[in-house]
Protein backbone atom coordinates (compact mmCIF):
# COMPACT_ATOMS: atom_id res chain seq x y z
CA UNK A 1 0.00 0.00 0.00
CA UNK A 2 1.09 3.42 -0.83
CA UNK A 3 1.50 4.69 2.88
CA UNK A 4 3.86 1.99 3.44
CA UNK A 5 6.07 2.96 1.34
CA UNK A 6 9.19 4.91 2.20
CA UNK A 7 8.75 8.52 3.79
CA UNK A 8 10.71 10.05 0.85
CA UNK A 9 7.56 8.69 -1.60
CA UNK A 10 4.80 9.26 0.23
CA UNK A 11 2.28 11.69 0.14
CA UNK A 12 2.02 14.05 2.98
CA UNK A 13 -1.33 13.37 4.62
CA UNK A 14 -3.01 12.68 7.90
CA UNK A 15 -3.13 9.43 8.75
CA UNK A 16 -5.73 7.96 10.90
CA UNK A 17 -4.67 8.30 14.46
CA UNK A 18 -3.59 12.27 13.47
CA UNK A 19 -6.77 12.78 12.28
CA UNK A 20 -8.46 11.12 15.51
CA UNK A 21 -6.66 13.61 17.57
CA UNK A 22 -6.97 16.85 15.55
CA UNK A 23 -11.40 15.68 16.22
CA UNK A 24 -10.57 15.05 20.05
CA UNK A 25 -8.85 18.13 20.03
CA UNK A 26 -10.81 20.11 18.12
CA UNK A 27 -14.58 18.90 19.91
CA UNK A 28 -12.26 19.66 23.22
CA UNK A 29 -11.50 23.05 21.97
CA UNK A 30 -15.26 24.16 20.64
CA UNK A 31 -16.52 22.88 24.00
CA UNK A 32 -14.25 25.01 26.31
CA UNK A 33 -14.71 27.96 24.46
CA UNK A 34 -18.37 27.79 24.52
CA UNK A 35 -18.72 27.06 27.93
CA UNK A 36 -15.87 29.97 28.46
CA UNK A 37 -13.25 27.81 29.95
CA UNK A 38 -9.63 29.87 30.10
CA UNK A 39 -8.35 25.96 29.17
CA UNK A 40 -9.35 26.90 25.44
CA UNK A 41 -6.90 28.84 24.82
CA UNK A 42 -4.38 25.65 26.15
CA UNK A 43 -6.69 23.35 24.13
CA UNK A 44 -6.25 25.53 20.91
CA UNK A 45 -2.66 26.14 21.37
CA UNK A 46 -2.25 22.41 21.26
CA UNK A 47 -4.23 22.10 18.48
CA UNK A 48 -2.44 24.59 16.47
CA UNK A 49 1.42 23.66 17.07
CA UNK A 50 0.28 19.88 16.67
CA UNK A 51 -1.52 20.59 12.93
CA UNK A 52 1.64 22.66 12.29
CA UNK A 53 3.66 19.74 12.86
CA UNK A 54 1.52 17.52 10.00
CA UNK A 55 1.85 20.31 8.30
CA UNK A 56 5.56 20.59 7.99
CA UNK A 57 6.20 16.79 8.11
CA UNK A 58 5.83 13.85 5.87
CA UNK A 59 3.84 10.62 7.39
CA UNK A 60 6.43 8.25 9.33
CA UNK A 61 8.66 11.04 10.06
CA UNK A 62 10.08 10.71 13.36
CA UNK A 63 8.46 13.83 14.75
CA UNK A 64 4.88 12.61 14.19
CA UNK A 65 5.71 9.71 16.52
CA UNK A 66 7.23 12.38 18.85
CA UNK A 67 4.44 14.54 18.68
CA UNK A 68 1.82 11.64 18.85
CA UNK A 69 3.22 10.19 21.89
CA UNK A 70 2.92 14.07 23.19
CA UNK A 71 -0.38 14.47 21.98
CA UNK A 72 -1.55 11.16 23.94
CA UNK A 73 0.14 12.39 27.11
CA UNK A 74 -1.69 15.48 26.90
CA UNK A 75 -5.08 14.06 26.55
CA UNK A 76 -4.65 11.26 29.11
CA UNK A 77 -3.06 14.20 31.54
CA UNK A 78 -5.66 16.94 30.90
CA UNK A 79 -9.00 14.35 30.72
CA UNK A 80 -9.87 14.42 34.21
CA UNK A 81 -9.39 18.56 34.35
CA UNK A 82 -11.36 18.70 31.56
CA UNK A 83 -14.35 16.42 32.43
CA UNK A 84 -15.04 18.43 35.68
CA UNK A 85 -14.36 22.00 33.89
CA UNK A 86 -16.63 20.76 31.14
CA UNK A 87 -19.41 19.08 33.73
CA UNK A 88 -19.49 15.61 32.10
CA UNK A 89 -21.45 13.18 34.22
CA UNK A 90 -19.32 10.57 35.93
CA UNK A 91 -20.29 6.91 35.21
CA UNK A 92 -19.00 4.80 37.83
CA UNK A 93 -22.16 3.60 39.33
CA UNK A 94 -23.02 2.35 36.05
CA UNK A 95 -20.14 0.87 35.68
CA UNK A 96 -19.92 -1.05 39.01
CA UNK A 97 -23.75 -2.04 38.21
CA UNK A 98 -22.67 -3.98 34.83
CA UNK A 99 -20.19 -5.40 36.73
CA UNK A 100 -22.57 -6.65 39.19
CA UNK A 101 -23.87 -8.26 36.64
CA UNK A 102 -21.44 -10.36 35.79
CA UNK A 103 -20.52 -11.35 38.65
CA UNK A 104 -20.35 -10.71 42.21
CA UNK A 105 -17.55 -7.86 42.97
CA UNK A 106 -14.25 -8.50 44.60
CA UNK A 107 -13.97 -6.76 48.36
CA UNK A 108 -10.76 -8.63 49.35
CA UNK A 109 -7.30 -8.24 49.43
CA UNK A 110 -4.28 -10.44 48.80
CA UNK A 111 -1.01 -11.35 50.35
CA UNK A 112 1.38 -8.90 50.29
CA UNK A 113 3.68 -10.91 48.87
CA UNK A 114 0.84 -11.56 45.59
CA UNK A 115 0.49 -7.70 45.55
CA UNK A 116 3.65 -6.96 44.79
CA UNK A 117 3.70 -9.63 41.76
CA UNK A 118 0.92 -7.87 40.55
CA UNK A 119 1.74 -4.39 41.20
CA UNK A 120 5.38 -5.81 39.09
CA UNK A 121 3.08 -6.81 36.43
CA UNK A 122 0.93 -3.52 36.29
CA UNK A 123 4.17 -1.24 36.07
CA UNK A 124 5.74 -3.72 33.06
CA UNK A 125 3.20 -1.90 31.05
CA UNK A 126 5.13 1.60 31.16
CA UNK A 127 8.43 -0.83 30.30
CA UNK A 128 6.33 -2.06 27.23
CA UNK A 129 5.08 0.99 25.54
CA UNK A 130 8.14 2.89 25.86
CA UNK A 131 10.75 0.25 24.77
CA UNK A 132 8.39 -0.03 22.11
CA UNK A 133 7.84 3.85 21.59
CA UNK A 134 12.03 4.23 21.19
CA UNK A 135 12.09 1.18 18.93
CA UNK A 136 10.14 2.47 16.86
CA UNK A 137 11.74 5.89 16.98
CA UNK A 138 15.20 4.10 15.94
CA UNK A 139 13.58 2.52 13.50
CA UNK A 140 12.36 3.58 9.44
CA UNK A 141 10.07 5.96 8.15
CA UNK A 142 7.90 2.71 7.19
CA UNK A 143 7.97 0.44 10.38
CA UNK A 144 7.02 4.29 12.42
CA UNK A 145 4.21 4.98 10.94
CA UNK A 146 2.52 1.40 11.05
CA UNK A 147 2.98 1.53 14.72
CA UNK A 148 2.09 5.10 14.80
CA UNK A 149 -1.40 4.30 13.36
CA UNK A 150 -2.08 1.14 15.47
CA UNK A 151 -1.17 2.41 18.70
CA UNK A 152 -1.81 5.97 18.47
CA UNK A 153 -5.40 4.98 17.10
CA UNK A 154 -6.33 2.77 20.22
CA UNK A 155 -5.13 5.56 22.23
CA UNK A 156 -7.15 8.26 20.50
CA UNK A 157 -9.98 5.80 21.04
CA UNK A 158 -10.03 5.31 24.33
CA UNK A 159 -9.88 8.88 25.20
CA UNK A 160 -13.00 9.04 23.55
CA UNK A 161 -14.58 6.91 26.00
CA UNK A 162 -12.50 8.70 28.84
CA UNK A 163 -14.60 12.11 28.01
CA UNK A 164 -17.85 10.42 27.23
CA UNK A 165 -17.75 7.98 30.06
CA UNK A 166 -15.39 9.03 32.87
CA UNK A 167 -15.88 6.72 35.57
CA UNK A 168 -13.33 6.75 38.72
CA UNK A 169 -11.28 3.60 39.48
CA UNK A 170 -13.49 1.28 41.98
CA UNK A 171 -11.03 2.18 44.56
CA UNK A 172 -11.90 5.70 44.30
CA UNK A 173 -15.44 5.88 43.80
CA UNK A 174 -16.45 3.14 46.22
CA UNK A 175 -14.07 2.94 49.35
CA UNK A 176 -16.78 1.37 51.33
CA UNK A 177 -16.30 -1.63 49.31
CA UNK A 178 -12.71 -1.99 49.88
CA UNK A 179 -12.72 -2.41 54.05
CA UNK A 180 -9.20 -3.84 53.82
CA UNK A 181 -6.11 -1.88 52.64
CA UNK A 182 -4.32 -3.45 49.68
CA UNK A 183 -0.82 -4.02 51.51
CA UNK A 184 2.32 -5.30 50.29
CA UNK A 185 5.99 -3.80 50.03
CA UNK A 186 8.34 -1.58 48.05
CA UNK A 187 6.86 -2.51 44.42
CA UNK A 188 3.75 -2.03 45.98
CA UNK A 189 4.04 1.29 47.13
CA UNK A 190 6.10 2.11 43.87
CA UNK A 191 3.18 1.27 41.76
CA UNK A 192 0.37 3.64 44.19
CA UNK A 193 2.67 6.57 44.20
CA UNK A 194 3.23 6.31 40.73
CA UNK A 195 -0.63 5.86 39.97
CA UNK A 196 -1.47 8.61 42.63
CA UNK A 197 1.13 11.35 40.90
CA UNK A 198 -0.03 10.80 37.27
CA UNK A 199 -2.73 8.47 37.10
CA UNK A 200 -5.79 10.44 35.59
CA UNK A 201 -9.63 10.79 37.99
CA UNK A 202 -11.51 9.56 35.70
CA UNK A 203 -9.23 6.43 33.43
CA UNK A 204 -11.37 3.62 34.27
CA UNK A 205 -13.63 3.58 30.60
CA UNK A 206 -12.24 1.73 28.73
CA UNK A 207 -8.62 0.35 30.22
CA UNK A 208 -6.30 2.01 27.95
CA UNK A 209 -3.09 -0.05 29.78
CA UNK A 210 -5.00 -3.58 28.45
CA UNK A 211 -6.19 -2.35 25.25
CA UNK A 212 -2.46 -0.63 24.16
CA UNK A 213 -0.69 -3.83 25.66
CA UNK A 214 -3.26 -5.87 23.46
CA UNK A 215 -2.13 -3.92 20.65
CA UNK A 216 1.66 -4.37 21.34
CA UNK A 217 1.24 -7.84 21.60
CA UNK A 218 -0.52 -7.98 18.32
CA UNK A 219 2.18 -5.59 16.60
CA UNK A 220 4.94 -7.84 17.68
CA UNK A 221 3.62 -10.67 16.96
CA UNK A 222 3.76 -10.47 13.58
CA UNK A 223 6.54 -7.94 13.50
CA UNK A 224 8.88 -8.32 16.67
CA UNK A 225 7.94 -11.93 17.90
CA UNK A 226 10.60 -11.91 20.66
CA UNK A 227 9.66 -9.09 22.19
CA UNK A 228 6.44 -10.92 21.93
CA UNK A 229 7.80 -13.63 24.04
CA UNK A 230 9.54 -11.49 26.79
CA UNK A 231 6.44 -9.15 27.20
CA UNK A 232 3.61 -11.79 27.14
CA UNK A 233 3.52 -12.96 30.47
CA UNK A 234 4.19 -9.62 32.37
CA UNK A 235 0.92 -8.29 30.22
CA UNK A 236 -0.93 -11.33 31.16
CA UNK A 237 -0.06 -10.40 34.56
CA UNK A 238 -0.84 -7.03 33.86
CA UNK A 239 -4.60 -7.40 33.17
CA UNK A 240 -4.95 -9.40 36.05
CA UNK A 241 -3.79 -6.64 38.34
CA UNK A 242 -6.21 -4.21 37.26
CA UNK A 243 -8.88 -5.86 38.73
CA UNK A 244 -6.90 -6.84 41.61
CA UNK A 245 -5.07 -3.50 42.45
CA UNK A 246 -9.22 -2.32 42.39
CA UNK A 247 -8.24 -0.13 39.48
CA UNK A 248 -10.77 -0.50 37.07
CA UNK A 249 -14.10 -2.69 36.69
CA UNK A 250 -14.33 -5.97 34.44
CA UNK A 251 -16.35 -4.10 32.07
CA UNK A 252 -13.57 -2.17 31.52
CA UNK A 253 -11.12 -5.07 30.39
CA UNK A 254 -14.41 -6.02 28.35
CA UNK A 255 -15.01 -2.99 26.24
CA UNK A 256 -10.70 -3.02 25.39
CA UNK A 257 -11.32 -6.41 24.26
CA UNK A 258 -13.83 -5.62 22.48
CA UNK A 259 -12.28 -2.84 21.00
CA UNK A 260 -8.86 -4.61 19.86
CA UNK A 261 -10.76 -6.91 18.41
CA UNK A 262 -12.30 -4.39 15.89
CA UNK A 263 -9.05 -2.45 15.98
CA UNK A 264 -7.05 -5.65 14.80
CA UNK A 265 -9.53 -6.61 12.06
CA UNK A 266 -9.46 -2.87 10.73
CA UNK A 267 -5.83 -3.05 10.15
CA UNK A 268 -5.67 -6.74 9.05
CA UNK A 269 -7.94 -6.03 6.45
CA UNK A 270 -6.24 -2.49 5.60
CA UNK A 271 -2.78 -4.71 5.41
CA UNK A 272 -4.10 -7.00 2.95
Amino acid sequence: MAEFQEAGGMMRRVSVHEALFLVIGLSLGLQSALVGLGLSGVVWGFLGVYGSILGFTAPGDKLRLLSAYGVAWALYAGSSVLVEKLGIPLRHRELLAADSLLHQPWTGTLPAGANDFFSAGYLSYHVYLHWACVDALLRGPTWRLGFSRQIFTAFGIGFIGYFTLPAASPAQAFPKLFPQAITGGLITAWNDSINAAMAARYDSFPSLHVLITLMLLGWDWRRFRGRFWVMVLPSLVMIASTVVLRLHYTVDLLASGILFVGLHAFFERERT
